[in-house]
């Protein structure tokens, strides 16, 4: 796994965001500045083509969007917590407090990148079975306790999967 797939620079804590597409656009001009993409507007059209394809809404006011894509230039990993608790995905069903975006580039080995986003996947779900992790996620201001809870979870379930092929 990459470990520099997210850092305490694609944390936003308390994001401000009043629809889907402005937090999905917000997100892309973010990693702009982080200098991981060149071009935000087609990273936003690809997510968007992505998302109405199906939506990413994992319940447990969690949404994961995630892109191939040529408008990245390295793989990356976005943990955003909205600040509004009266933020929803599609529905109004649909309330979402967390986003997780994955973006991953489009010149990636394609069958090494299903197994990474996989491991990300996984990861992520497991963490989202924990009610107290979801708790935490939601309340701290400590961007480094959210990096290292998800760094854990990559690890362990990296390691795991690596003993199941062996």
């Amino acid at each position: 796994m990459n470990q520099d797939l997210i850092t305490k620079q694609s944390i936003l804590l308390d994001f401000e965001a009043e629809s889907k597409d402005e937090a999905l656009y917000s997100i892309c001009a973010q990693l702009f500045l982080l200098r991981k993409t060149t071009d935000p507007t087609g990273l936003y059209n690809d997510i968007i083509k992505r998302e109405n394809i199906v939506s990413t809404f994992a319940g447990q006011h969690t949404a994961i969007p995630h892109v191939i894509t040529q408008h990245i230039n390295e793989p990356v990993l976005c943990f955003v917590r909205v600040k509004s608790d009266e933020f929803y995905w599609n529905e109004e069903d649909e309330d979402v407090r967390i986003i997780f975006l994955l973006a991953v580039p489009l010149k990636e080995n394609l069958k090494k990148l299903r197994e990474s986003q996989s491991y990300v996947f996984s990861s992520i779900a497991q963490l989202m079975r924990d009610p107290s992790m979801i708790e935490l996620w939601l309340t701290t201001n400590e961007e480094r306790v959210i990096l290292d809870s998800l760094n854990l979870a990559f690890e362990s379930n990296f390691k795991a999967t690596t003993s199941i092929k062996e």
